[in-house]
């Protein structure tokens, strides 16, 4: 009985994902719906013994207030200073900075489709340090899209690099590798060290010659001639991201907390550690301070810390309240015996580790298409993951590695997401052209990235 009652939820949840209501709470109304039915059935009690408040009604809410205390003092402080550096580096100009100076050198490469193998590297090493698919995107628009443009590039092709360009989420700083991290029970800088630079180097490779492939194929198909084109000057509506003139070494500031991360850790300096809240707020306060030096103004200078503070607000609700009201869903599904039942049934049929991370890489890749958003889908359900792998005896990171690979890669062919509908409006083609354009090589990026997981860490 209680698995049809899960089973009614679970199509309400898929329900409310797929008709865009608020995914918060829909997944905290799901969570207490089957606390709830955990709690009549005599399943599971809400809260241990003798630590209950006396009312049901009330522990099902101090179940929901101990993960958001958690959640939001932990991995929550973490992601949001993530976000408000990331929103400081855009106000003082650092991130246009840093593109500017990372397209530059690849300015006089004169061949069409091996400039645009180039670009795609390019973009993934900005990537590391503006962490913002959209963001990132617009940036590149009026920075490398004019470029290539003029080597005879198609729109289509230039936009299909540009909206790839963010599409594994690599490094210590992004926020679904740092919640895969943690989930793992790793250090961001040793989940990117030890796991996903292992995975992505490769991907980026496979991702680079198929881009030279299949965007050639497609231009051709289309009766485009780069030869044709050369000279074409791109017109954009946007307004250029350069607003706040910034000097060309401002492009050292986003690169810090990174440095600072790699440095202090296994890698270089072991008997010393860097968090990575310690080096965002380093790298913040350096960043106001080459502020005063450049505007030798101190209110100015100070000014721009509530960038920083509206940046870090402003991922709270979308990203935090989402992996607590997740993991409330998550702990409501444990509690009713859903995942035992699961993960016993898997086991009877059969279905081993490497299966079971093939479904859930599909739930995520399937979640990530039809909610336009890879932090959204794996947020909801990654927190499945790590009961999953302890039931199969395989570390949780083999299982939460490809699904955090798998939902950036599901948001770059999703007609909806933000960053594709964003490249595709100011290129003035239709979202669906671009998705055309990702599509094979993120197919052949997650084929890679799955290939690998089993082979390096699986096997």
């Amino acid at each position: 009985m209680e698995l049809v009652f899960v089973g009614l939820v679970l199509g309400a949840v898929v329900y409310g994902i797929v008709k865009d209501f608020n995914p918060q709470a829909v997944l905290a109304l799901a969570g207490l719906a089957i606390f709830t039915a955990a709690y009549w059935l005599g399943i599971h009690p809400i809260l241990p013994a003798g630590k209950g408040s006396g009312f049901a009604l009330f522990d099902l809410f101090e179940v929901f207030k101990g993960i958001f205390s958690s959640r939001a003092a932990g991995l929550g402080l973490t992601i949001m200073l993530v976000a408000g550096f990331a929103t400081y580096m855009s106000h003082i100009g650092a991130s246009q900075a840093l593109v500017q100076v990372a397209v530059k050198p690849i300015s006089g490469i004169q061949s069409s489709y091996l400039m645009l193998s180039v670009c795609y590297l390019v973009a993934v090493f900005v990537s590391l340090f503006v962490t913002s698919a959209t963001g990132l995107g617009l940036l590149l628009m009026v920075t490398m899209y004019p470029i290539m443009r003029n080597l005879g590039i198609s729109p289509a092709s230039a936009c299909g690099v540009i909206a790839t360009s963010q599409s594994f989420e690599i490094g210590p700083t992004q926020t679904n590798a740092i919640f895969s991290a943690g989930q793992s029970g790793l250090d961001p800088t040793s989940y990117f060290v030890d796991y996903q630079i292992w995975l992505v180097a490769p991907m980026l490779l496979v991702t680079m010659v198929l881009h030279f492939f299949w965007q050639r194929f497609c231009d051709r198909r289309d009766g485009w001639d780069p030869a044709a084109h050369r000279g074409d000057s791109a017109e954009l509506d946007e307004k250029k991201a350069g607003e706040v003139a910034a000097p060309a070494w401002y492009a050292l500031l986003p690169i810090i907390p990174f440095v600072l991360m790699m440095t202090f850790s296994k890698l270089i300096i072991s008997n010393i550690r860097m968090s990575v809240e310690v080096a965002m707020l380093l790298s913040v306060f350096a960043g106001m301070l080459c502020e005063l030096l450049r505007s030798r103004d101190v209110r100015t200078s100070l000014a721009g810390f509530s960038s920083f503070l509206e940046g870090m607000g402003k991922v709270f609700g979308p990203v935090v309240a989402l992996i607590v009201c997740a993991e409330f869903f998550a702990e409501s599904l444990k509690a009713i015996g859903a995942i035992d039942t699961l993960l016993h049934s898997a086991s009877n049929a059969g279905i081993g580790s490497g299966l079971m991370t093939l479904v859930m890489v599909g739930l995520i890749v399937v979640a990530s298409v039809i909610m336009g958003s890879g932090n959204a889908a794996f947020l909801s359900f990654s927190t499945l993951a790590p009961a999953v792998a302890a039931k199969f005896g395989v570390p949780a990171v083999t299982m939460l590695l490809p699904m955090q690979l798998a939902s950036s890669i599901g948001r770059t062919v999703s007609p909806i997401a933000a960053v594709l509908i964003a490249c595709s409006g100011i290129a003035k083609i239709s979202p669906f052209v671009l998705v055309k354009r990702t599509s094979v090589p993120m197919a052949g990026a997650l084929l890679t990235a799955l290939l690998l997981n089993y082979l390096l860490f699986m096997k």
